[in-house]
């Protein structure tokens, strides 16, 4: 016997469409508003409803409230971008599923059956590979006036749901209103982040680039960066979430870098020249993320560009010979310094040579030896003239220069950013420091 399914929407011409693709496999009475739903379910029964969310009269909301106290029926919700937090409000009164307009054919089947279809079917779906997704926070949609990718909420921890699909433009004032309702983050697909933080490099590029890459190579390369964070990056009294959050974004970081060859290539350069200073490099990146989000900063774009002017601020190192590089540096003479400090100006020089680097992470490279005195090198250029998330690069790469270094002559976070202030004080900027002093647990 055909389950059967009522379904509830009030535009006409879309409750036919949807009920002529189910009658091919259900039972299926129509309603076209709420009040016609509650009049059918009243002598009727049912295995499921489907429901719009947003109707004239009652809403899908009060709908699935009154379905719940008076008849209980499994319901699947149809939503979209601009009903966001209705949404959340359907899954926390016990909706089972959720499809977002305009849904495919097959999307909207494949949730029916989840929730009421063959039990052998849902066994075979549940083994089928699970989506990866970051979060992002919701400033990034602000000036979005049309999304390049798939939109999704996370409800709980293992429930995520597509809120608006790629193409579609996302209404400034619903984004607002959402900020203001308090909603922080929604989420996207990981292999999607590349296209979030604007890593350009040309789709033809990265096919050719992965063409030359092996997959053992690339996860030997996370595998071995994970391996240096943990033991030479991660400092003890560290705040774990400002740690997890700032690893998990190197991870995805480094997940969409590493499809290039010519990334990895940079990357094992920097690793092979020095293990210090690789270790120093990925620990600039992550602090540096860490630093800008206890200032404020979340859109994903921005972090990227500072991961990536961390990650990459050392890159003229690797022309650089290894003995002079690991030599104290107050021992080093006047021509061996010299020598050091061009490793600046070389490593702007070969990022801006490097698909996908921007200019502008080219320059806060440059001016990661700069000071607020305007008495750094290579330029002695005055603060007004620097970028401003060069200053970050700047306090994170002394301290790193503190906390990571060979055997045991490291000092613990707290210490470092104490040294900092009485050594370096009106150098580094003091906003930079406070947010890297408060990444410490007391």
């Amino acid at each position: 016997m055909k389950k059967k399914i009522l379904v509830v929407e009030d535009d006409q011409f879309f409750r036919e469409t949807v009920c002529e693709l189910l009658q091919k496999k259900f039972d299926v009475k129509e309603a076209a508003s709420g009040k016609a739903a509650i009049e059918i379910l009243s002598i009727a029964d049912f295995d499921l409803v489907l429901s719009d969310i947003q109707m004239p009269g009652m809403t899908g909301i009060e709908l699935l409230e009154w379905s719940q106290k008076n008849k209980p029926i499994p319901f699947v919700i149809m939503t979209g971008f601009s009903l966001l937090l209705e949404t959340k409000t359907a899954f926390d009164l016990g909706a089972k599923g959720f499809v977002s307009k305009p849904f495919k054919s097959s999307e909207l089947l494949a949730t029916i059956d989840s929730i009421i279809g063959d039990k052998e079917k849902i066994e075979v779906a549940e083994v089928q590979p699970k989506q990866d997704y970051c979060k992002v926070s919701i400033d990034e949609f602000v000036a979005r006036p049309k999304i390049d990718f798939d939109v999704f909420i996370k409800l709980s921890e293992t429930k995520v749901i597509r809120l608006a699909h790629k193409g579609e433009q996302l209404p400034a004032d619903r984004v607002q209103h959402y900020k203001e309702k308090g909603v922080k983050f929604l989420h996207i697909l990981k292999e999607d982040f590349g296209k979030l933080v604007d890593f350009n490099m040309s789709l033809t590029r990265i096919i050719k680039d992965r063409d030359d890459i092996s997959i053992e190579k690339k996860m030997n390369f996370i595998k071995y960066t994970g391996e240096v964070l943990m033991e030479k990056v991660f400092v003890m009294g560290l705040d774990k979430q400002s740690f997890t959050d700032g690893q998990n974004f190197l991870n995805m970081s480094l997940g969409v870098i590493s499809d290039s060859k010519e990334h990895l290539d940079l990357l094992d350069a920097l690793n092979a020249n020095s293990d210090q200073v690789y270790a120093h490099s990925l620990g600039v990146a992550l602090y540096s993320v860490m630093v800008a989000k206890k200032m404020g900063f979340e859109a994903n774009s921005v972090l990227f560009k500072i991961m990536m002017a961390g990650l990459y601020h050392d890159i003229g190192k690797k022309e650089i010979d290894r003995a002079l590089l690991e030599k104290p540096r107050q021992l080093l003479s006047q021509q061996e310094r010299k020598i050091f400090e061009t490793h600046v100006i070389r490593s702007q020089e070969i990022l801006m040579q490097v698909h996908g680097v921007s200019e502008e992470v080219a320059q806060i490279v440059s001016e990661h030896h700069e000071d607020m005195t305007g008495n750094g090198y290579p330029l002695n250029k005055a603060v007004k003239f620097q970028h401003p998330l060069s200053r970050i690069i700047q306090a994170v790469n002394i301290f790193m220069e503190l906390v990571v270094k060979p055997g045991n002559e490291h000092v613990t976070g707290p210490a470092a950013v104490a040294q900092i202030e009485k050594v370096y004080d009106n150098r580094v900027d003091k906003k930079v420091l406070a947010a890297l002093k408060s990444i410490f647990s007391a």
